[in-house]
């Protein structure tokens, strides 16, 4: 399984006769949940409900409905099992969302690259190509104790950590180098497993996630208000 690190073509190539994909899921599940729990204890919540504030202000919410939302806020914030379960939650959920779609998605077109799709097969594809968030987990938690704040980053975002709200935040924050190591992983393993030729599962993996990038991008352009 770990061989996906070394040596991913020997591993996607076993991957074709006997697919698997629990225990590396489980295994990316908990980094993934760790690197969020110690997160979650250097916010700033401070400056996060600032923020919050001050995007209601630029929506045009009057001082009544800015005071009832800032108070739900500080009781979520004062309860320490709301204000780490929450957040770990919310990862455990987006995660396990993002890998049977993006596998779904990827046996959809399957058919239009010439080869015949197998969900359990694509579905181990993902799975393994998710072991990378192992060592990006474990880079990411280092990184939040050296800096001691949450707002870290292996992205391009870390070029530009003024920007933090909007279509250039979101983009930039998955233009990712444990992201693109994933991506190349996935079009390496559906090219192995499915015995496609030449460079055309890389294609869709990266059409996939183009499209998913410009469509976060305007959600967090709506959302972010700038």
């Amino acid at each position: 399984m770990f061989g996906v690190y070394t040596s991913p073509t020997g591993t996607f190539e076993k991957l074709r006769e006997k697919p698997a994909w629990l225990l590396p899921l489980i295994l990316t599940v908990i980094a993934n949940m760790a690197a969020t729990a110690v997160s979650v204890q250097y916010v700033d919540w401070q400056a996060q409900r600032d923020a919050a504030t001050e995007r209601m202000q630029e929506r045009g919410m009057t001082e009544e409905q800015i005071q009832r939302s800032t108070e739900g806020m500080d009781r979520f914030y004062s309860n320490t099992l709301l204000r780490t379960g929450v957040p770990i939650a919310s990862a455990l959920v987006t995660q396990l969302i993002a890998l049977f779609l993006l596998a779904l998605v990827y046996n959809l077109g399957l058919p239009l690259l010439g080869a015949s799709g197998n969900y359990r097969r694509t579905l181990s594809v993902v799975a393994h190509a998710g072991l990378v968030w192992i060592p990006g987990a474990a880079v990411r938690i280092l990184l939040i104790i050296l800096k001691r704040s949450s707002e870290v980053s292996t992205s391009l975002l870390a070029a530009v950590p003024g920007v933090k709200h909007g279509f250039l935040a979101v983009v930039l924050g998955r233009v990712d180098i444990f992201t693109i190591w994933q991506l190349v992983l996935t079009g390496l393993g559906l090219k192995v497993v499915f015995g496609v030729k030449g460079g055309k599962t890389y294609w869709l993996v990266f059409a996939v996630w183009l499209i998913l990038t410009v469509v976060f991008g305007v959600l967090g352009m709506l959302g972010g208000g700038r």
